[in-house]
């Protein structure tokens, strides 16, 4: 006699098949995991819109995908579905229900059953294992670019993830549809009205849940990597040069970084190295760079008058003419302050602007500032500076179309730096304008000066060599005179340097130095400046770094930071 289930016998003899109810500890993990799946598969459309490859997909998740701290969101997410798999192993094996998802040769068998019911059990078993493969596979490739240990293979684990999800994605319909076609309407019963059962095991499965939050939690704190800065007597010359005595024996860490533009595969090494004497930080960042990018959006004159040589800066998004960058990121307070920081999406806060490139803004309205140091190739390195900056709460839009709308971003008091040498033509919101016509503020104060530039080379992938700012002391207010003295195809800088950095902006030093494929980048800062824009150093300290390769915004970054231990 063949071995048939009661409500397969049920069947058979035309009775009809009761409605059943699911127990509730398998109910509660149910909608639990469906929940953290929706926001990890949500935000993490927002995330990858965001990428430079991204494509028709931009315009679809612009639509679909929630604003704001998606990183962080989607991180989390994916670690509580990690603690609730954990929660619902245990609830299946202490409740002795591993037989619901066991592939075996009953299992296969069904699959060839004339009676359709139980074919479809045995479908409805195989999908199941379709999801764990798959949530498995977003988690391997998700922790592996959270730890970011891969930074060379950054961009093929982000595809895969990306399709991954898109497969999860189709998961939910596949699942949904197969339990339909099972129990039909029963199976919406089934999980809307849950019966009491299993009282220990679900206990133990709250339980393990919380264990393994815990644990994960904990991981992630025990393996933050620290950066030890000891103390020296003889402390480093800021000239770039790197060849001090103190670097040699300092402690060095590598950060992997990824999801840039222009770089190998989206992503660099950076390798940190610091060291203290007691009232100043010195720091020593060295990464790969195949060219010395200082071509900073130049202006060209053409018979129709001057234009700013660009491919998307008016959409802060330039990544072809622009100049080599670098920033670190520096808090007392939280090791997750990149995640939230980082809120993406057009219009991230709803009633204040979005960024001109509607990618997101950083802003930090919760906690003490983050300290931001940032270090242009072009307008802070002929100073011998960094522009310190921070990340704060957010601030109101000026009254000026013309201003850039940048959330929490901005610069610490302060006068003097760099000025940008140009007026638009153009009026409106920048973000709505196209490259159109501009006048210089200034021009050199004799064309002979163009000589000292040489032959301007506007290809982004080539090295450049000239001195692509124009100094104070050699620049002449703008005049229709001057004007006629240059010739169609001149090119000008768009960066005028005018004197140092005074006030709180000026607290870190900086000079850089490219050679043979590298930059090399030395920092100096008071160990504490006593500024409420700036954060103390010291042990706890959390550093993150980010590389701008020729491009305005699109730079690398990490989402694990290094901890500084004072030596």
């Amino acid at each position: 006699m063949a071995i048939t289930e009661p409500g397969l016998a049920a069947e058979a003899v035309g009775r009809p098949q009761r409605w059943r109810r699911g127990d509730a500890p398998t109910v509660a993990l149910h909608w639990l995991v469906a929940l953290l799946l929706l926001v990890s598969l949500a935000t993490g459309f927002r995330v990858a819109a965001d990428a430079l490859e991204a494509g028709w997909w931009r315009g679809v998740a612009a639509r679909i995908a929630p604003q704001g701290a998606v990183l962080l969101w989607h991180i989390a997410s994916a670690c509580a579905l990690l603690a609730a798999a954990a929660g619902y192993v245990t609830f299946l094996v202490r409740a002795r229900q591993v037989g619901r998802v066991r592939l075996d040769a009953r299992q296969r068998a069904g699959l060839r059953s004339p009676d359709a019911r139980r074919r479809w059990k045995s479908v409805n078993v195989l999908i199941y294992w379709l999801a764990f493969g798959l949530v498995f596979a977003a988690g391997t490739t998700g922790l592996l670019m959270y730890s970011d240990l891969v930074n060379r293979a950054e961009w093929r684990l982000s595809h895969l993830h990306r399709w991954i999800a898109f497969s999860l994605a189709g998961y939910v319909v596949l699942h949904v549809s197969a339990q339909l076609a099972l129990d039909g309407w029963r199976a919406l019963y089934a999980i809307l009205v849950p019966r009491r059962s299993f009282g220990v095991a679900a206990a133990a499965a709250g339980a393990a849940l919380a264990l393994a939050a815990v644990a994960v939690l904990t991981i992630d704190w025990l393996t933050v990597r620290t950066l030890a800065v000891g103390k020296v007597q003889d402390v480093p010359r800021i000239d770039g040069a790197f060849d001090d005595p103190a670097w040699q024996d300092a402690h060095a860490v590598t950060i992997e970084t990824a999801g840039g533009a222009n770089l190998f595969s989206g992503g660099t090494n950076v390798t940190v190295k610091a060291v203290h004497d007691d009232t100043h930080a010195y720091f020593l960042f060295e990464w790969r760079d195949p060219t010395r990018s200082l071509t900073h959006l130049p202006l060209q004159k053409t018979a129709a008058g001057w234009r700013m040589v660009q491919n998307g800066f008016y959409r802060a998004d330039e990544t072809d003419f622009y100049e080599d960058k670098f920033a670190v990121m520096l808090s007392n307070a939280d090791r997750f302050a990149a995640l939230r920081a980082t809120h993406l999406g057009p219009r991230p806060v709803e009633t204040l602007p979005g960024a001109s490139g509607q990618r997101g803004l950083h802003y930090a309205d919760d906690w003490p500032v983050l300290d931001v140091w940032h270090w242009m190739a072009v307008r802070t390195d002929p100073l011998g500076q960094a522009e310190d900056d921070y990340f704060g709460p957010l601030r109101l839009p000026s009254d000026s179309p013309l201003d850039r709308y940048a959330g929490g971003y901005a610069p610490d008091p302060g006068a003097g730096g760099y000025l940008q040498n140009w007026r638009d033509l153009l009026e409106g919101p920048i973000s709505r304008r196209i490259d159109g016509g501009v006048v210089p503020r200034f021009l050199p104060a004799d064309p002979s000066v163009l000589a000292r530039y040489g032959k301007v080379d506007v290809d982004p992938a080539s090295s450049d060599e000239a001195p692509l700012w124009l100094p104070a002391q050699e620049a002449r207010p703008y005049s229709s005179e001057l004007d006629a003295t240059f010739p169609d195809g001149s090119m000008v800088p768009s960066v005028m340097v005018r004197r140092p950095i005074e006030g709180d902006r000026a607290d870190v030093a900086a000079v850089g130095r490219w050679s043979d494929g590298l930059w090399h980048l030395e920092m100096k800062r008071a160990l504490d400046t006593g500024s409420t824009y700036d954060v103390a150093l010291g042990d706890g300290t959390y550093l993150w770094v980010a590389v701008f390769d020729h491009t305005q915004t699109r730079h690398s970054w990490h989402m694990r930071p290094l901890r500084l231990r004072m030596e």
